[in-house]
Formats: C-alpha cells, structure tokens, sequence
C-alpha cells in the first residue's frame, strides 16, 4: 500500500475517525504508519483482533467513531464477537487487508480469505472490495457513514494489489 494507503488515510479523516486499533501486519503497514502519524487520530496496538473489535464496539457505545485495521486472517478469530456485535446492533467498521476474490499473489493466502469470507458472509455483515482505480477516500467516508447511520458492521478489505495495478494504469 502507497498511494492507496495516503487516500485511505484521507477517508479516515474525512469520516472523521478518532480512534484507529490495530494489529501490526505487513499488509496494513504504510496506513497504519500514516494514522501513527495523524494526531487527529489516536491509535491503540492490539495483542488480537477479536479484542481490537470488543474495543472499538466500546469506543462506539461511548459515541466515539474508530476503525479497526487487520489482517483478513483476523475475521477468522474474531467471529463471536462480530456475532455479539451484530446481535446488539453495535457497529464496527473494519479495514482488512487482502479479501479480494482475484489478485492473491500466493496459493497460502487461500485460507485466510476463505475464512474471512465465511465470517462476513456467515453474518451477513455488509462488505466492499476496494476496486483498482476506484475513489478510495470517498469509498471510506460512505462506508463509515453507513456504519454509523445504519448501526451495522461493515469490512471493507483493501487487496494488496490495489497501488500495484493502479501503477500500471
């Protein structure tokens, strides 16, 4: 992530995002670096996923607006509280690198995605796939204004191909 990662960042801001959680992940490093670096942002280092989306549903019942940022791999451990979460209508946006159907560079990342997939679908938790050329600030922004104005979870995952075949344009 490059380019990507500054109008993701850009979204963020733009949907007014305070809290970023986090697990440190290669895929989600350059926006991770960008929100470390944003105090309008605070950011909070996660040991797992499920307990970065238990904190982020408490951050929302506390009228504040966060972000989590994971590997898709993490969807996987974080089913029962996405469950919780859903069943109580306490909303939780979620940004999971990988998660596109086409463009995996390698044959092990099958798994992850296979079971992010399961999870989201599973619980009907409403989901985009970022688009190469697509206007991903703006894709953030509605995303999270559909979160919040609709009180749902949302996983907007962010392939690692998106700078990659925006280069090639």
């Amino acid at each position: 992530m490059g380019a990507s990662a500054t109008a993701i960042h850009a979204g963020l801001v733009a949907a007014g995002i305070e809290f970023c959680i986090y697990l440190p992940d290669s895929g989600t490093g350059a926006l991770t670096s960008l929100i470390e670096a944003d105090t309008r942002i605070t950011t909070i280092v996660c040991a797992r996923e499920d307990e970065g989306i238990a904190i982020a549903a408490g951050l929302f019942v506390a009228g504040k607006r966060a972000v989590v940022v994971m590997e898709c791999s993490g969807l996987g451990y974080a089913g029962l509280i996405l469950a919780r979460c859903r069943l109580q209508r306490t909303p939780v946006f979620v940004l999971a690198s990988h998660g596109g159907v086409i463009g995996e560079p390698f044959d092990y990342h099958q798994a992850p995605v296979a079971a992010a997939r399961a999870i989201v679908d599973g619980l009907r938790l409403d989901n985009v796939v970022l688009r190469p050329g697509e206007a991903y600030a703006e894709t953030i922004r509605l995303a999270f204004q559909t979160v919040e104005n609709h009180r749902t979870s949302m996983v907007v995952f962010m392939p690692l191909y998106l700078d990659t075949v925006d280069a090639a344009r």
